[in-house]
């Protein structure tokens, strides 16, 4: 088992700040595993206690090695203490305001949510209206649009508990749901953030799914870096999802990315949460892991340089050290 590498590698979800130890910068960190595993680019995301403001001052900072997404942040950092009520309006005003400085190239880490305690739960219909508020900002800014599938394991978060039991987060709990809104947005990127693993241990329902939504829609991409090697031959064998419609995206950055080991079985090895073992201070090393699982993989070197950074830089617009149409082969896109 080899480690794999790419002609042009980029992690198109990462953190460079940890928010758990009140948004500690972790730049130096990432940038010396960036450096160690030949990763060209990271995308850093945002989210809930993250700011969008420190992954822009990264951007500039270090132009050549990071872009960045945004999210509702300041929304929800202000409806969590009262300031304001949240509102998807005023996350999407927020958002678009981002977008139009120029600092960021897509929405992410997830849809855009209330987050305050409410005793009502959402139904689909109200829940796809504020999707298409977000995926309208999108389309007005041309720019990709990622949120999370899949159910993390391990993980004492009731907040997460509560809504995916309880369809208070559609869309995260159910990845069938995303084919209304591609259907809606047929011109808007979705990249589904993780194809259904997310930290999520050895279980694949969600995984199906998202396999299921990504072969029926031009404009839906699989984030893939929390795959485990076996997980990847079903879609490059379909003819409608294939190298073209998998980009490597890991969650680096997260603490509690631990991995875990079930010899004999498969997987052998998988990224899940053990809230019994206190990792917190410790950067898990899920680049190699990943890149090894990748690396078990018999396919052409261009499938492979596609899925590690091809995909995303035709996605995001990536200025590319040589012409793109030179490192990637070309494949037919019509998103």
């Amino acid at each position: 088992m080899g480690l794999a590498k790419g002609i042009f590698m980029m992690d198109t979800q990462s953190y460079a700040q940890r928010p758990q130890e009140e948004n500690i910068d972790n730049s130096e960190m990432m940038l010396y595993h960036m450096d160690k595993y030949g990763v060209n680019m990271c995308v850093l995301k945002s989210s809930v206690g993250y700011s969008n403001e420190f992954n822009a001052q990264m951007v500039q900072k270090h132009p050549d090695r990071f872009v960045a997404f945004c999210n509702d942040a300041g929304t929800q950092e202000k409806s969590q203490t009262g300031e304001i009520k949240w509102t998807i309006k005023n996350a999407a005003k927020e958002i678009d305001g981002l977008l139009s400085s120029g600092h960021y190239r897509g929405i992410g880490e997830g849809m855009a949510r209330d987050r305050t305690p409410k005793k009502a739960l959402i139904s689909w219909d109200e829940r796809l209206d504020q999707i298409c508020e977000i995926m309208e900002v999108a389309r007005k800014h041309k720019c990709p649009v990622s949120y999370h599938t899949g159910i993390p394991i391990g993980a004492t978060w009731l907040d997460m508990a509560r809504s995916r039991a309880h369809a208070e987060m559609c869309d995260n709990g159910n990845p069938l749901l995303c084919h209304e809104v591609a259907a809606l947005y047929p011109d808007v990127p979705i990249i589904m953030s993780h194809g259904g693993i997310e930290s999520s241990g050895y279980y694949m329902d969600d995984y199906e799914k998202c396999l299921n939504v990504a072969a029926s829609h031009d404009n839906v991409f699989l984030e893939t870096g929390q795959w485990w090697a076996e997980l990847y031959e079903k879609p490059l064998l379909d003819p409608n999802i294939g190298a073209k419609k998998l980009v490597w995206g890991t969650g680096w950055g997260q603490n509690n990315l631990t991995q875990q080991w079930m010899p004999g079985e498969v997987p052998t090895t998988y990224n899940s949460t053990n809230i019994y073992d206190d990792q917190s201070k410790l950067q898990p090393d899920v680049w190699g892991w990943s890149l090894r699982e990748l690396g078990r993989l018999n396919i052409p070197q261009d499938d492979l340089n596609l899925i590690l950074g091809g995909n995303a830089a035709y996605l995001l617009k990536i200025e590319t050290p040589v012409a793109y149409n030179r490192l990637f082969k070309a494949v037919d896109r019509k998103v």
